[in-house]
This record gives C-alpha cells, sequence and structure tokens, in this order.
C-alpha cells in the first residue's frame, strides 16, 4: 500500500519509540505528535484512530513484531532484530540536519565512533546531495568545543558499548590524587560536559552513585552481569546534579554589570532572578543549585562575586580565600 510522506512521517517517529521502549499507545502517541505540531510545525498531528491505522500499517504492511503490553497500557517491540524498511527521499532540512550533526559529533566524540557517525552522513549524501551542501560552506560551520583531554577510544567504545547494553563493567580508575583502585561500576549514563566526557553511575566499591570522568580509566573490561538502570541517578546527570547531589538553596550574589551579563546569557537556575541594588551592583537570587557547582563559580569569578547567603557558605569561600593568599605569600 502506497505511503503518504505525511504518514511515513508518523510511523518514522512511532518506530523510534517503540525502538526506545517508551511504550505508546494511541492516546499518549497522538498527544505528542499534537504538541510536536505545535512546538515544531512538523504537520503531524492526527487522531488516537488515525495512528491505530499507523500501527496496523506497521503490522500488516512492514511485519513489525508489535504487541500490546495491558500492564503499561502501550505497544511495544517483541523483538529489536526488525529494521523498518520504507522508500523515503530526504528533504533538504533533514540532510542538513544530518551535516550538522556530523560536524558537531566530529568535534566532540572520540574514535571510532566520531568516524563511524561521519561515514554514515556520507553514506547518505552518496545518493542525496543537495547544491547548497557544498565544502566551503560546510567548513564555514565552525564549532569550537574547548581545550579537553580525550578519553582512550578503545576505554570510550568498551564504556559506551557497556552503557548501551546495562553491563557491569571493572575498571582501574585514577583518582584526583593519582590513587589507582580497581572498582566494578554500572555506567547508568555517558555525559559530556564542558568539554570532557563524564560516565555517571553506581559504584560498587563506594556503594553510591559516582561520576567517573572517562580519560582517568586504566583500564575497563565488560563483565557479562547486567544492571537495571536507575531512573534516579539518570535524572541527577544534569549541569546542577552532575558531581553532587548536596543541593543549597535560596542563594544571594553580588556582582558587578559585566558579570550580570554572562549570568543572564548562561543561567545558574532557570528560575533565577536578578534585581538592581545600586548604580553598579546586582543581586542574583538562585532558588537552588548543586554546592559543588556553587563554590567552583564563586571561586572562578575571581573576586568579582560575593555570596551573603547562605552563610556556611559565606564561610567556606573566606577559608578558600584564605588559603589560597596564604599559598601565595611564598
Amino acid at each position: 500500500m502506497p505511503v503518504s510522506k505525511n504518514q511515513l512521517q508518523r510511523l518514522i517517529r512511532l518506530v523510534a519509540r517503540l525502538k526506545e521502549n517508551r511504550y505508546p499507545n494511541c492516546k499518549s502517541f497522538a498527544e505528542e505528535l499534537r504538541k510536536s505540531d505545535l512546538d515544531e510545525n512538523v504537520r503531524m498531528a492526527c487522531t488516537d484512530k488515525t495512528v491505530f491505522r499507523d500501527i496496523l500499517t506497521l503490522k500488516n504492511e512492514f511485519k513489525a513484531p508489535i504487541a500490546f503490553d495491558r500492564g503499561r497500557n502501550g505497544y511495544y517491540l517483541k523483538h529489536h532484530g526488525w529494521t523498518f524498511n520504507a522508500p523515503y527521499s530526504r528533504s533538504e532540512e533533514e540532510l542538513l540536519t544530518a551535516v550538522l550533526g556530523a560536524r558537531l559529533a566530529e568535534n566532540i566524540f572520540p574514535e571510532p565512533l566520531r568516524t563511524q557517525i561521519r561515514d554514515s552522513v556520507d553514506f547518505m549524501l552518496s545518493s542525496d546531495n543537495p547544491d547548497f551542501l557544498d565544502k566551503a560552506q560546510i567548513d564555514s560551520l565552525v564549532i569550537i568545543p574547548g581545550m579537553r583531554k580525550m578519553p582512550d577510544p578503545a576505554t570510550f567504545m568498551t564504556l559506551f558499548k557497556a552503557w548501551q547494553e546495562h553491563e557491569l563493567v571493572s575498571i582501574d580508575y585514577e583518582d584526583a590524587s593519582d590513587a589507582l583502585t580497581t572498582r566494578r561500576f554500572e555506567p547508568h549514563t555517558v555525559i559530556f560536559y564542558e568539554g570532557l566526557w563524564y560516565s555517571k553511575g553506581f559504584c560498587h566499591l563506594r556503594k553510591e552513585s559516582r561520576t567517573l570522568v572517562l580519560h582517568r580509566i586504566k583500564a575497563i573490561k565488560r563483565l557479562g552481569k547486567y544492571f537495571e538502570p536507575d531512573p534516579a541517578i539518570i535524572k541527577t546527570a544534569t549541569e546542577s546534579e552532575i558531581f553532587s547531589s548536596e543541593t543549597v538553596y535560596d542563594v544571594n550574589i553580588l556582582c558587578d554589570g559585566y558579570l550580570k551579563k554572562r549570568v543572564e546569557a548562561k543561567p545558574l537556575h532557570l528560575a533565577q532572578t536578578v534585581k538592581k541594588v545600586s548604580k553598579t551592583r546586582f543581586k542574583i537570587t538562585v532558588p537552588e543549585i548543586s554546592r559543588y557547582r556553587l563554590v567552583t563559580w564563586i571561586m572562578r569569578q575571581c573576586g568579582n562575586a560575593v555570596i551573603t547567603n547562605p552563610p556556611e557558605l559565606v564561610a567556606e569561600i573566606k577559608d578558600f580565600a584564605r588559603k589560597i593568599l596564604k599559598e601565595h605569600k611564598r
């Protein structure tokens, strides 16, 4: 049966949700499409009945092994070996998106993943290559990820595959004090943050969640034992909680106009407020933030940010300042 372009776009998104084990149902997927129609202007909104017909199309026309889970109230794939093979001519917008993604990957991912992504896009462009994608224009898209230390390619791919398959690993890890320890680790997340690669997961040595820097892993081995991804750990893989779950509340910071503009461009919290308190001073109020992130951020401002609340953080910053002053008197 011929498939229209709009239906094909819906089918592609529906298959993606099934592959991701999101258990979509007719109502939830129709709501997602309506939201996408408003937010992304993709023109895929449809009714619950249309979604049901799409599911039947996948089952009958493309032999998708789709079943319904009553406990989760959603559809799923009985096995993930099935491939959705549909003839599709990519639009210029989709090709541009793929090229932009590959360009970004070239500057972020270690080998061999970087080359795999690049090769996939090159293969796509071998059959669909619009005129606007000339080499000069692609080269003029510049991404500067900053100075960073890349993890060993073999180490990265071993951990990356263990993360994909939820597999326990044994690692030799060098901490900030150069102490080397062997530990079993569950990689619940893979994170790229401020130019470095991390994994936050459960450390069996410390019996708690830990964030490890990938370039400090000196040896790694997959153990063939598997874990269940923990939503509580994954939820903390954010800028505010990547390193520490300890949170401070009702933070007040005084700063000048220059730092105010920087904080507005890169907020400490989405609900922060900035209020002018004098001709040259501003007060930043942050409802909550990771203690680790706040302290390191204050120290990086070289005295241009003055914390006034909470009191215990004021005392901690003063102690750091005294230590720096003492060390630099030598």
